[in-house]
C-alpha cells in the first residue's frame, strides 16, 4: 500500500483553513459582497457573498490541497529522490490561499491594490520555485495514462520545463511593469509553450 504522507497533508490542510481567522477578525466591516475576480484593467467581475468568501473560498483550497497531496503520494514511486522537491510543491497552494485571501480582503476594505501586479508576482514567483525544483525530480512525469520511462528523456524534459518555468516567472514578474497587454500576451504564451512541451513530450513517449 502506498504510504501517505499524513503529518504534511495535515499541516498544508490547515494551513489553506488559516486565513479564515483573518477573516473573522474584520468580518463585520467587510461588504456583504467581497470581489474575487478583476479583469484586466483592475475593476471586479465576479463577486462571493461575505459569509461564501470568509468560509467557502479556504474550504474549497483545503479540498484541492487535499487531492493534490494525495495524488502526489500515490503515484510517487520515487519519495526519497523527490522528498525535498515535493515538499516545496506540497506548499504552494497553501501559500497561495493566504496571500490571496489577504489582497481580497485589503481590497474589500477599500484598500488601492493593482491586483494584476499582485496575482503576476504571484505567478512568477511560483513558476521560478517550480522551475528550480522540476529538474530534480524523478519518475514524477506522467502523460494521461502514460509514465515515461526512459530516464533520459525525463531528465530531458524536466530540465527543459525548468528553465522554460524560470523564464516564465521572470516574463509574468517583469510583464507588470508595462501595460496589461504584456501580462495578457505572457499568460497566452505560457498556453503556448505548455502545448508545445506536451507534444513534444508526447510524440518522445508514444
Amino acid at each position: 500500500m502506498k504510504k501517505i504522507n499524513l503529518k504534511t497533508l495535515i499541516v498544508t490542510s490547515l494551513a489553506c483553513l488559516l486565513p479564515i481567522l483573518i477573516g473573522l477578525v474584520y468580518y463585520n466591516q467587510l461588504p456583504e459582497q467581497v470581489a474575487i475576480h478583476f479583469d484586466i484593467n483592475n475593476n471586479p467581475d465576479n463577486y462571493f457573498s461575505k459569509a461564501a468568501f470568509v468560509f467557502g473560498m479556504p474550504v474549497i483550497m483545503m479540498l484541492i490541497q487535499v487531492f493534490s497531496c494525495l495524488m502526489s503520494d500515490l503515484t510517487d514511486k520515487n519519495k526519497e529522490a523527490n522528498k525535498k522537491a515535493v515538499s516545496v510543491f506540497k506548499w504552494i497552494i497553501p501559500m497561495i490561499t493566504i496571500v490571496l485571501y489577504i489582497v481580497t480582503i485589503l481590497y474589500a476594505l477599500g484598500k488601492a491594490l493593482d491586483i494584476r501586479v499582485i496575482v503576476m508576482f504571484i505567478l512568477g514567483t511560483m513558476f521560478i520555485v517550480m522551475g528550480n525544483y522540476t529538474p530534480k525530480t524523478k519518475g514524477m512525469l506522467h502523460f494521461g495514462t502514460k509514465k515515461i520511462t526512459d530516464e533520459e528523456l525525463e531528465r530531458k524534459v524536466n530540465r527543459i520545463s525548468g528553465y522554460i518555468l524560470i523564464l516564465d516567472g521572470l516574463m509574468c514578474i517583469i510583464s507588470t511593469i508595462f501595460n496589461p497587454i504584456v501580462s495578457i500576451c505572457v499568460v497566452g504564451l505560457l498556453v503556448v509553450e505548455a502545448i508545445v512541451l506536451a507534444i513534444y513530450t508526447w510524440s518522445k513517449v508514444k
